[in-house]
């Protein structure tokens, strides 16, 4: 009981003393930012045997068009009128809008799966125990 009464004592006051030892907190500290840390990235030369100018046409830049994003490219589409020769107004509801719940949603998506009836070309009892049923519980 001794023991373990002086070890708890000991590891207390070591602990005590960690804290109140340290009293001079640097509180000066300047945080640093992901975007203040500059990574260089080494380049590893690939020797060919060969020179690759050779082979490639004059002002070849293997960079050029590194920066276009998808989304800065203007994409135009043609709308192309439908003429049915008759106006669709009066065989349509009283406020009828086409993109009303244009949304998709995946979940609203209902599978029907149709039962197959397989037919074997053998009697299937020969082979089973006599008396089973397969829908018995």
């Amino acid at each position: 009981m001794k023991t373990t009464a002086f070890l708890s004592l000991v590891l207390l006051s070591t602990t005590l003393m960690a804290h109140v030892g340290n009293s001079e907190c640097n509180k000066g500290c300047t945080t640093l930012s992901i975007q203040d840390i500059t990574f260089i990235e080494p380049e590893e030369e690939i020797h060919l045997g060969f020179d690759t100018a050779l082979y490639l046409p004059e002002g070849f830049d293997p960079y050029e068009g590194m920066g276009t994003v998808v989304d800065r490219i203007p994409f135009i589409e043609e709308e192309v009128e439908i003429h049915l020769g008759f106006d669709t107004a009066p065989y349509l509801p009283e406020g009828f809008n086409p993109y009303e719940g244009m949304v998709f949603d995946i979940d609203e998506i209902e599978v029907v799966e149709m039962e197959e009836n397989i037919e074997l070309d053998f009697d299937i009892q020969k082979y089973l125990p006599k008396g089973f049923n397969a829908l018995a519980k």
